[in-house]
């Protein structure tokens, strides 16, 4: 099975091909236009890359948010044009979800692990995750606070929140959420018996700073 995934959520545009779990090629682009236009640049790269048609391709995934408006709306739009154009299903996965799967892969699962992902207005999004062997599990909902909130914050953490703007000791930084895992999370429900359904991306002004 052949899985495409596309997140854009932040300010990183990135696009990975997987098959049966596995990354075959993922592409990242930071530029200015990225999102807008590289897009499909970048799809169209990583087929070629990997010898296959866009026809080929038997499952979509989108990274849904938490992000900005721009952003979601141009990956949650072109994957359902493909999809839609193909008669594809589309795997919506939490941009926090995919962070967490990230971090469980390099850091372990043993501990819990609070995702961090940078809000717009000195704020991030927080959620508490944990790891059962091969899925994440939330177990606290996505709330906004703001960065002196941060010290509040216990235990392992990770997250793509500039290390100087927080006041947390074992943090790790750097873990943005990309397609490569947006894609495995995507195989990972799939195989779990998870549905495939409709979604609507969650963007920055719908959580508020708690």
């Amino acid at each position: 099975m052949y899985i495409l995934a596309v997140d854009t959520s932040t300010e990183f545009a990135s696009v990975a091909l997987l098959k049966d779990g596995v990354l075959v090629s993922e592409l990242k682009d930071s530029g200015k236009f990225a999102h807008n236009q590289r897009l499909f640049d970048m799809v169209d790269e990583i087929l070629k890359n990997a010898g296959i048609a866009i026809h080929d391709v038997d499952l979509f995934a989108v990274g849904v948010g938490p992000g900005s408006f721009t952003g979601l709306r141009v990956g949650v739009s072109a994957v359902k044009g493909m999809a839609i154009g193909l008669g594809k299903k589309i795997i919506p996965v939490s941009s926090m979800d995919s962070s967490a799967l990230r971090a469980f892969s390099d850091l372990g699962g043993e501990k819990n692990i609070n995702i961090i992902l940078e809000g717009k207005q000195k704020d991030f999004f927080h959620a508490e995750y944990s790891f059962n062997g091969s899925d994440v599990v939330k177990i606290s909902e996505i709330i906004v606070r703001p960065y002196e909130d941060s010290c509040y914050i216990n235990g392992v953490t990770a997250g793509n929140v500039k290390k100087e703007l927080i006041d947390l000791e074992n943090y790790h930084e750097d873990y943005f959420p990309d397609a490569a895992y947006t894609g495995r999370m995507a195989f990972i429900r799939r195989e779990n018996g998870g549905k495939d359904y409709s979604f609507e991306p969650e963007y920055y002004k719908e959580f508020k700073v708690r």
